[in-house]
């Protein structure tokens, strides 16, 4: 038994796999410049990669890592100081969360932190922003209080 498609289910198809292609097409053209890295010291336009250790508002970034064993991957990181920089807290174990403080005694004595992540179970990431004048600053996870370093600003 042969199945007949009318005309009309025909050329609905056809015009469907047109608009399909379309849109893939102009997915995947852009004339904005996209895909570009600028050079070192400029800030990257829309649609530009930012430079290693650059964002796209041309601020600098850091990142760092939430590992096996209740711990960071580093005990200190630096980062410039006066500058608006954007901290990438990666937990790849566990529960864990990232905040930065003004000092460890600030941390310990319950102030607010000047930046944090919420609280997630890996894998995730997240993310905060701060400019800190040059100096120890200290970072911790909020979770399990063991979990801390310097973080150096200069």
């Amino acid at each position: 038994m042969r199945i007949v498609i009318p005309v009309r289910g025909r050329l609905f198809v056809a015009l469907l796999a047109l608009a399909v292609a379309l849109l893939l097409a102009a997915a995947c053209s852009s004339g904005d410049g996209g895909g570009k890295t600028p050079a070192a010291g400029q800030t990257p336009a829309a649609g530009q990669t930012p430079a290693t250790g650059q964002t796209p508002s041309g601020g600098a970034t850091a990142e760092i890592k939430m590992v096996a064993g209740t711990k960071f991957d580093k005990s200190e990181l630096r980062i410039p100081a006066g500058t608006q920089v954007t901290i990438a807290a990666d937990n790849t174990d566990g529960f864990h969360s990232f905040a930065v403080f003004d000092s460890e005694a600030a941390a310990q004595s319950g102030e607010d932190p000047i930046a944090e992540t919420q609280a997630c179970s890996a894998p995730c990431k997240g993310t905060v922003e701060v400019t800190l004048a040059a100096g120890e600053h200290y970072f911790r996870c909020q979770i399990h209080n063991s979990m801390n370093g310097a973080l150096i600003a200069e």
